[in-house]
């Protein structure tokens, strides 16, 4: 199977799995949750009322401690304040107080500021946390809270404030009255979101309880019982106020009722529809899934009688290990093209000019000249190749005129081109894109010539059409498929679409003959390889070798090539007239010729890699930069103190 249909596999493999996975993570480093919150107040008989509030932190990341406002409003003041924290459960701390006068002072852990303000007592608790729990305890007390009518003794207040920034949850109230009085005289009401419930749990006790309140709202309590209870409360209205408290109660429950059974009927009817949708919603489920099934079974044909008729590379009838001849009569830059699916590499620039030397246009010599410096010129050795004025150019082919025009006349002097000038010329980022575009054009002109031998089936391209176009199709018919049954298996024909336009981009095979030029060049390479462990009796001669090497340097073997020539070859074949860069050198070391081979690829390919990195960076920048609660929790309520309040963390 080819690398292309290899890829789209299993890529195809890869996302179904990557989307059978689904995960969530919160984006803040840094934040809390209050995950209890309960309140017990004990009334006492003078009207004053004792308050413990228990507010647990969850805390994720580093926080320095918390803060909390106590709205005292519509009361006498408030007295006996204590701060603890409590820590699993057991590890039970009291702070002190730091200051009562500034409340940004910086203070130390175990301390607190606080602050009156409008009848509120700001608190700035100092307590480092890290990715811990812990439970703020709160112990104060309201002074004179309790109004005293003629007929009725009221505890109306606000008991959770409104001025939290973050959702609190479990929140639990409990109340208790002092003794003397019967169930039956005791009534509760609790104002707020319409998901909390009050109760009375006997003569001295009533409870308050809600799941969750957001940022915004309140809970409010009302406590009504007998002015017996709190003989000692001095705040005295001389009024019977009994029937108009129960009266606005009613008026507010009826309120709230009138929200509930709305919001019931809201319910149903959401209820009804999402039922509706989800049947509906099922039914074209069902057909896109039918639909997408019958197109992903449709896609494993195709895409395989794509890579059968159009992909899949023919049979070659050479099936021999070695060949022990040029396979073409063709430039290694165009065989390079056969071997590499269409691709040319950097190499094949290097094994253009050796060929060239080899063939008499460009001559490779070791040349000393002098190189001008900053501060003095010097004189350096380096290697040139110079146009030779006796080999006209005009029968070159077009990227071998191409590459003489190149480094010859632009980069060069006209006549002649030194091996650092080629490295070095890349130094602006107009060189590298001027560079950049010269190397594309002459990979263009190389593949254009390649063009002309036939190496590639020309029917592959029907093939590459047929697959980009059902590869757009079914990408869109898997979006419309997934939009239209919110999911399902309309994502499986997305999938299968982008499968096949990859499949589509890299579809491409050898003609008959290219495929035969191909195995012949493979086993070319392989004799290029192992040439000295073969019959030396039928080895070619040492100018064919020059040959030979230009395009072992294209097939990336040519050091290979040099390290076996002294073993098969002596110094005397050497000295054969008709070569020309291994002309004269001692097969031993030919530490001249392997020199100059490893410095022009490594000029060609420095100058090439900085043009393409200079020309893809990134442009410089100058910016440099006891039953349900009734309504009221968010404004209204029947009107009891506090709920300025709120708390949160810093």
């Amino acid at each position: 199977m080819k690398k292309g249909l290899k890829a789209a596999v299993f890529l195809l493999v890869f996302l179904l799995a990557s989307a059978a996975i689904c995960t969530g993570v919160r984006a803040d480093s840094r934040y809390y949750d209050i995950t209890g919150y309960t309140v017990h107040v004990v009334i006492n008989p003078d009207g004053s009322a004792d308050v413990e509030e228990s507010i647990t932190y969850d805390f994720t990341g580093e926080f320095n401690g918390v803060l909390r406002d106590i709205d005292y409003e519509r009361t006498d003041g408030i007295a006996n304040l204590r701060v603890f924290v409590e820590e699993d459960g057991i590890n039970v701390r009291e702070f002190t107080v730091n200051s009562t006068t500034d409340y940004d002072a910086a203070g130390d852990p175990g301390t607190y500021n606080i602050y009156h303000d409008d009848e509120i007592a700001h608190l700035k608790v100092f307590e480092k946390s890290r990715n811990t729990r812990k439970t703020f305890v709160y112990k104060y007390t309201l002074e004179n809270v309790v109004t005293r009518f003629n007929d009725i003794a009221e505890f109306n207040r606000r008991i959770i404030d409104a001025n939290w920034d973050v959702p609190l949850n479990d929140i639990r109230i409990l109340i208790r009255l002092p003794e003397g009085a019967s169930e039956d005289e005791i009534m509760v009401f609790g104002h707020g979101p319409l998901t909390g419930e009050s109760r009375i749990i006997d003569a001295q006790n009533v409870e308050f309880i809600l799941d969750r309140l957001h940022p915004g709202y309140y809970v409010e309590t009302l406590v009504l019982f007998p002015t017996r209870l709190v003989p000692g409360s001095t705040r005295v209205v001389s009024e019977d106020a009994l029937q108009r408290i129960l009266e606005n109660e009613k008026k507010l429950a009826d309120e709230a009722n009138r929200e509930r059974d709305l919001a019931r009927r809201q319910v149903e009817e959401y209820n009804r529809r999402l039922e509706e949708e989800r049947r509906r919603l099922q039914q074209r489920r069902t057909i896109t899934n039918a639909v997408s099934i019958a197109l992903f079974l449709a896609w494993i044909p195709l895409i395989i009688r794509l890579y059968l008729k159009y992909d899949r590379e023919f049979r070659s009838t050479f099936n021999a290990k070695y060949y022990r001849e040029l396979p073409g009569e063709y430039t290694p830059a165009e065989m390079s093209v056969l071997m590499n699916m269409g691709s040319v590499n950097k190499r094949d620039i290097t094994a253009t000019l050796m060929d060239l030397v080899r063939r008499g246009y460009l001559i490779l010599k070791k040349e000393t000249y002098i190189k001008e410096g900053f501060f003095r010129d010097k004189e350096v050795e380096d290697y040139s190749l110079t146009l030779n004025p006796e080999a006209p150019t005009s029968g070159l082919l077009s990227h071998e005129s191409c590459l003489i025009n190149w480094f010859i006349k632009k980069i060069g002097d006209g006549s002649r081109v030194f091996l650092d000038e080629i490295s070095g010329h890349v130094k602006t980022e107009a060189d590298a894109r001027r560079f950049t575009k010269n190397y594309q054009n002459w990979c263009g002109m190389v593949r254009d010539e390649a063009g002309k031998h036939g190496f590639f089936d020309e029917s592959s391209q029907k093939g590459k059409s047929t697959a980009i176009i059902a590869g757009i199709l079914y990408v869109f018919l898997g979006f419309f498929l997934v939009a239209a049954a919110k999911g399902g298996l309309g994502f499986l024909i997305m999938i299968s679409g982008f499968v096949m336009l990859i499949f589509g981009a890299r579809l491409n095979r050898r003609s008959v003959y290219g495929n035969e030029q191909y195995a012949m060049w493979k086993a070319f390479r392989n004799f290029l390889k192992d040439f000295s462990r073969l019959d030396k009796a039928e080895m070619p001669s040492i100018v064919l070798w020059e040959h030979y090497l230009v395009y072992a340097v294209s097939l990336g073997v040519a050091k290979e090539v040099i390290k076996q020539l002294p073993l098969v070859y002596t110094d005397a074949d050497l000295q054969n007239a008709r070569l020309t860069y291994m002309y004269g050198h001692d097969l031993r070391s030919l530490s001249y010729f392997t020199s100059a081979l490893d410095r022009t690829v490594d000029s060609v390919d420095h100058a090439i890699n900085r043009a393409m990195a200079i020309a893809n960076s990134k442009q410089s920048s100058s910016s440099g930069k006891g039953g349900g609660f009734s309504g009221g929790g968010f404004g209204g309520g029947s009107g009891g103190g506090g709920g300025r309040g709120g708390g949160g963390a810093f």
